[in-house]
């Protein structure tokens, strides 16, 4: 995968370069933005091994879990910085420029996919659980819900989602360029609502939003959508 370079709006004075994050089903891998992985047809069954579980009988219909958010420490950590976050959930602790030095990010390359799933596997395994790259979430506002209620909700753990970062509501207008790939963690939902809760690790405009899951749906890179958690 390679970086793109992201020139600046109003809000954004000093070009940036972000972590560019894609999965293809068979091989999580990342991809040029300017050379996106095809969107799956709606009705095709996801090629991925996970599967959206309806929503449990006892999942709440919201819930959000404590987190302490963290802004990646560089321009390209957005994958560590997410990782990271997402890992604390299970209890581990583990710093971004360790997950970094794992994963072999770099200024150039950002992450591959193929080097970040099995470093965040590493740490989860021994607890029972696992991650996984779906791709059936693109585009469908329910099977979103569906995964997130039941990561936060069920496990109460917090997935790495996988989105065009000049398309979230808070960038429109300051990222210039298409298919910017980022990485961002959702840690809480509600489903009355639509909403899902994330937390972006981008400094100038990041943080925590609440955004409807219709609207995030249409923002998740195709080719697989996030870091998606089960039980082994």
């Amino acid at each position: 995968m390679k970086n793109r370079s992201a020139g600046t709006g109003a809000a954004l004075t000093a070009a940036v370069t972000v972590g560019v994050l894609a999965f293809t089903a068979a091989s999580p891998a990342y991809a040029s933005p300017s050379t996106p992985t095809p969107t799956p047809s709606p009705s095709a069954a996801p090629t991925s091994t996970a599967t959206a579980s309806p929503k449990g009988l006892f999942t709440p219909l919201k819930y959000q879990l404590s987190l302490k958010g963290q802004r990646q420490e560089t321009n390209y950590f957005c994958v560590p910085a997410s990782s990271s976050m997402s890992l604390s959930t299970f209890g581990v602790k583990v710093s971004q420029s360790t997950l970094a030095k794992k994963m072999k990010t770099t200024a150039a390359a950002g992450t591959k996919g193929a080097n970040a799933l099995p470093v965040v596997n590493a740490y989860v395994k021994s607890r029972g659980y696992k991650f996984s790259s779906p791709t059936d979430a693109d585009g469908n506002a329910l099977v979103l819900m569906n995964r997130v209620s039941g990561n936060i909700g069920d496990l109460h753990r917090a997935p790495v989602l996988a989105v065009w970062m000049e398309q979230l509501p808070w960038n429109k207008g300051k990222i210039k360029g298409t298919k910017v790939g980022h990485a961002i963690i959702a840690y809480g939902y509600d489903r009355t609502a639509g909403s899902i809760t994330v937390y972006d690790p981008w400094k100038p405009t990041g943080g925590t939003h609440t955004i409807k899951a219709s609207v995030l749906a249409e923002i998740l890179q195709p080719g697989g959508n996030m870091y998606f958690i089960s039980k082994l």
